[in-house]
């Protein structure tokens, strides 16, 4: 008769719960397939031990307190879907990987005190998608290349997130402040945007931005007005704008302009 020892049994259980659970809970033991993670819930610490790629959403967040260590690899999608999706969550860190091309790398909603740091996001529709309810959030030392809509997006109802260190090139829009008050963007460094650097529109107010390198954009810092309003109430502080097409766009009325440096930019200020 072949007998079956208390490791096994154990280990068929969790296999049974993962099954009905519909995730998968890397923690420790043998790696799994990478590709087994897509669509997974994380529910405890991950350390990624392989590349990921995805035909449609990536990780999502089912814990709170969880850190998501990319540990150098890279999570990948088709242009669709998430590849990190954080909902009602607190006290998450996603780092050290690399998220390319979904149509969101990151999109946190009604979350707070994460720490989203060196990683690099790669070829997304936006690299961060920061929606109404992220609070106290921090994303810092990360790399932002090549996104087709924008790097980072802070959208009405997102509020105290500290965005800093970063280093964004080669993206439609690099930072923008959609709605987002009391925000502190600080020394990130911004190029090559192909529309603006930093955008701030729709009542996006309270917000700080100090000791950026704003630096060959399209604009570099756009204040933009829509039907529904304008940004009013912000402050931009020792940021360095240098080699734009236009420097500082649209009308800031409103807001607070201090020690900021204009250098070689087509035109200093344009409407």
């Amino acid at each position: 008769m072949r007998r079956t020892d208390g490791s096994n049994a154990c280990t068929a259980r969790h296999f049974a719960l993962a099954i009905l659970l519909g995730s998968v809970l890397v923690v420790s033991g043998p790696p799994v397939r990478a590709d087994d993670l897509c669509g997974a819930t994380i529910v405890e610490d991950l350390k990624l031990h392989h590349d990921l790629t995805c035909p449609g959403a990536g990780l999502i967040v089912g814990a709170d307190g969880i850190t998501i260590d990319l540990n150098g690899y890279t999570i990948a999608g088709s242009g669709i879907d998430v590849g990190i999706n954080v909902t009602g969550k607190t006290d998450v860190s996603i780092r050290g990987g690399t998220v390319r091309g979904f149509a969101a790398g990151v999109r946190v909603n009604t979350s707070s005190d994460l720490a989203i740091v060196h990683n690099e996001f790669v070829a997304n529709g936006e690299g961060i998608d920061l929606q109404s309810g992220s609070v106290a959030n921090t994303i810092k030392q990360n790399l932002f290349r090549d996104h087709t809509t924008r790097a980072v997006m802070l959208r009405g109802g997102s509020a105290d997130n500290d965005i800093h260190h970063n280093t964004f090139t080669g993206n439609r829009v690099g930072i923008l402040v959609f709605g987002g008050v009391d925000n502190i963007l600080k020394k990130n460094i911004v190029s090559e945007s192909s529309l603006a650097g930093i955008r701030l529109n729709v009542i996006a107010s309270g917000n700080l931005i100090k000791d950026n390198l704003v630096v060959s954009n399209l604009a570099g810092i756009e204040f933009l007005v829509t039907p529904t309003g304008s940004a009013i109430g912000n402050d931009l502080v020792r940021n360095t704008i240098e080699l734009n097409d236009c420097g500082l766009k649209g009308p800031t009325a409103g807001n607070r302009l201090k020690k900021n440096s204009f250098e070689a930019n087509g035109a200093d200020t344009c409407s």
